[in-house]
């Protein structure tokens, strides 16, 4: 079975040898102009913007976490379980609304900062590339 086996790659060796393959290379294509100040202008706006959006975003958790904060300090003033009770839930809740305004609004952006670029890379001769593509899903993370 081995002797046949070989037997079998020789000829298909001393076949394939006898026809030689086309060493024709393919004239290498000429790569299209790509315009760089284009792209590089739309990447600096694109992380700009989200730089921004991250500044905004910062902001709104900070203020949310010092009024949470006063707040809570503050009801431990109060003698009263019940009173202290509702100005602590009070505390808790409007900290929890201020958080989820502000990451809608950051999710909001985001989608709209890539969109954007997304539009104006278009507009750039010859710039894609894959970043263009994965790029937006690591900001998911923003």
């Amino acid at each position: 079975m081995k002797d046949s086996a070989i037997k079998v790659f020789v000829l298909i060796g001393v076949f394939f040898a006898a026809f030689p393959v086309s060493a024709k290379e393919a004239a290498p294509k000429a790569s299209p102009k790509i315009d760089i100040p284009c792209i590089q202008n739309a990447i600096e706006e694109r992380d700009g913007s989200l730089m921004n959006m991250i500044d905004v975003w910062s902001s709104s958790t900070k203020n949310a976490l010092e009024a949470r904060r006063g707040a809570l300090k503050d009801s431990w003033d109060i003698a009263g379980y019940k009173d202290r009770r509702f100005v602590q839930r009070k505390a808790w809740s409007d900290y929890g609304k201020v958080l989820r305004s502000a990451n809608t609004e950051k999710t909001k952006a985001r989608n709209r900062i890539w969109k954007k670029f997304e539009n104006d890379r278009q507009e750039c001769e010859g710039a894609y590339s894959p970043e263009m593509k994965t790029g937006s899903t690591y900001d998911t993370n923003l």
